[in-house]
């Protein structure tokens, strides 16, 4: 249960590059695994300079871009805060229904989940960078990392880079960082993470049991 945050990097522009290794739970995507996360810069086809992630999340596609300058914050909030409400009352129910509370822990998603924070036409959805099975001052560390790379030094280096601009330079070379593919699950972890939905789909006919006919 950890994040293992890389050495301070930059790419070969002098941006920075934020990456990490994470352990993730039985309710993250591929289960029960660790998972590499990279943050980054990137100049979309217009040249406009994106906030990259890049890391399977749960809502959300393995890779995401959005403007670097409608970046405002990174915000820390637990997983189990972040389900709609259709989930929210299933798990609340299966775990206060449950006699010997082996629902109420197989329920409880514990992950800690950083979110970007964007002012631009989606303000009010946020970008999932990670889902980490982790105390939360390990993602309280990962927090502060973003924050002074992405949001305390951009304008010493938009100024320094790109004239004051979040546009990078038509007359200046840009070689983007390599972030991590997308890997395909082994075998053995699919079937784990079968073996979870399985006993999740258990919990949720048990509770439901406990609810209706007792």
């Amino acid at each position: 249960m950890a994040i293992r945050l890389d050495p301070k990097a930059a790419d070969a522009q002098g941006l920075p590059v934020v990456t990490w290794e994470e352990d993730r739970n039985l309710f993250a995507p591929g289960g029960v695994s660790a998972a590499r996360v990279a943050c980054f810069i990137r100049p979309d086809a217009n040249g406009v300079l994106q906030f990259v992630s890049t890391g399977w999340v749960r809502h959300g596609e393995f890779e995401e871009a959005r403007p670097w300058e409608a970046l405002v914050s990174f915000e820390v909030k637990k997983a189990d805060q972040l389900y709609h409400a259709g989930e929210r009352v299933l798990v609340d129910v299966l775990a206060g229904k449950s006699k010997s509370g082996a629902a109420r822990l197989l329920t409880h998603d514990g992950a800690q989940v950083i979110l970007a924070n964007f002012a631009d036409e989606q303000r009010s959805v946020p970008m999932h960078l990670n889902c980490a099975d982790c105390a939360p001052v390990e993602a309280a560390t990962l927090h502060d990392r973003l924050r002074l790379e992405f949001l305390d030094r951009r304008l010493d280096l938009i100024d320094k880079q790109c004239g004051g601009e979040y546009v990078w330079p038509n007359d200046k070379p840009f070689a983007a960082h390599t972030p991590p593919a997308a890997a395909p699950l082994p075998r053995w972890k699919a079937r784990l993470v079968d073996l979870a939905i399985a006993v999740a789909l258990g919990v949720t006919g048990w509770g439901l049991y406990e609810l209706l006919l007792r």
